[in-house]
């Protein structure tokens, strides 16, 4: 498989020369604030605040090759500034399901880091009865808005305000179309330079006004399986997912969001988390610092709320509540469309709750985020 990745890039590097490409991508500048209660300082690296800097450029050329191919590849040059020196000493780790590291650090010191890697990289061929897929790719599972337990491949949490985009995963990927509304999808993903090898299905189907989905995995020797089903619920959005998984509780994600007017959005979502645990002390935090994990939490309660004060201006509140410790995260956030190439936000997170709670540990941030697309 590493082998098949390297080829895969050499193959962009001539096909992009030799064949048509779109290029498009955009350059994202972020500027955070983060402040730390003592015990949260001590968990995520000993300074009470932090200021940082983020310029990152993200590249996604696509070309059309001989034969029906089609490769994509998404290249990111990223640059991280922060205030308080001493702090990027340590790795951080790389993302799950994935087989061979991409990525290396043009410049590193106490305070800054220039690093650059390849989150993307697949070649595709579409047929009459389906398509093939081969390489590092986005595979994105599950119905929920906020929390998707049947996406196996790296999804994201809810307070993510710094990544934007899903990390590639390195995968085979066949889709095999069983109707208008109906396919089956079979995915091979080698992870960790083959310590484990992972097999996923997915068969989609339709029913009234319902999509529904049955999902099964083998992901690092476990067994997984689950349902995902969303449609209307009168005027509403209805969305649920279901997921067991070996040696873990069921997980859980009901949600309603609805349309209350051109302007008015609303959204709310439990979430009953089967890798989660009740009290602090059981809290996994190295499974969320790894990426396996998206919340600490059992039963996480989400509130949303989207307010359009003009076309090109949104308004955002998103309520995150953890329902065991009481503890609460709140975002604000202020979109505006400056045109159709440039948006810039303006958004802020709020923690409250006990020392050792789920939220009551996260920073509270404040941040101007901008970008620019091509």
């Amino acid at each position: 498989m590493k082998r098949l990745l390297l080829t895969l890039l050499l193959v962009a590097a001539g096909s992009v020369q030799a064949q048509p490409a779109r290029l498009r991508g955009y350059v994202l500048a972020l500027h955070a604030y983060e402040r730390f209660d003592p015990v949260g300082a001590l968990l995520f690296g000993g300074a009470r605040t932090l200021t940082l800097d983020l310029v990152r450029a993200r590249l996604m050329p696509e070309a059309r090759l001989p034969g029906g191919l089609r490769l994509q590849l998404a290249y990111e040059l990223n640059l991280f500034y922060l205030w308080t020196s001493g702090l990027l000493e340590g790795e951080a780790p790389p993302p799950p399901r994935q087989l061979v590291d991409l990525s290396a650090r043009l410049y590193h010191d106490r305070s800054t880091r220039i690093a650059h890697g390849i989150d993307r990289l697949s070649l595709r061929r579409s047929f009459d009865w389906g398509r093939i897929e081969m390489g590092r790719q986005r595979i994105a599972w599950g119905v929920g808005r906020l929390w998707t337990p049947v996406d196996f491949f790296n999804p994201l949490a809810p307070f993510e305000f710094d990544q934007l985009e899903k990390s590639g995963a390195d995968a085979l990927a066949v889709r095999y179309y069983l109707g208008l509304l109906s396919d089956l999808e079979l995915v091979y993903n080698p992870e960790r330079r083959g310590r484990w090898h992972n097999v996923a299905f997915r068969w989609r189907t339709h029913a009234g006004t319902y999509d529904l989905a049955l999902v099964g995995a083998i992901l690092r020797r476990r067994a997984t399986v689950g349902l995902t089903a969303a449609g209307n619920l009168g005027t509403a959005g209805a969305r649920a997912e279901l997921l067991w998984e070996q040696n873990h509780a069921i997980s859980l994600v009901l949600g309603l969001d609805h349309q209350f007017s051109p302007r008015w959005y609303g959204l709310v979502e439990y979430y009953r988390n089967g890798r989660g645990a009740a009290r602090p002390e059981a809290y996994d935090w190295t499974a969320l610092a790894s990426g396996e994990a998206v919340q600490v939490g059992r039963d996480e309660l989400a509130l949303l709320l989207q307010y359009e004060l003009h076309p090109l201006v949104q308004l955002q509140a998103l309520h995150l509540r953890n329902l065991n410790d009481r503890s609460c995260y709140t975002g604000l956030q202020l979109t505006w469309l400056a045109t159709q190439a440039v948006d810039l936000v303006l958004g802020g997170w709020l923690g409250e709750g006990d020392r050792l709670s789920e939220y009551g540990l996260l920073p509270d941030v404040l941040f101007l985020r901008g970008r620019v697309y091509f």
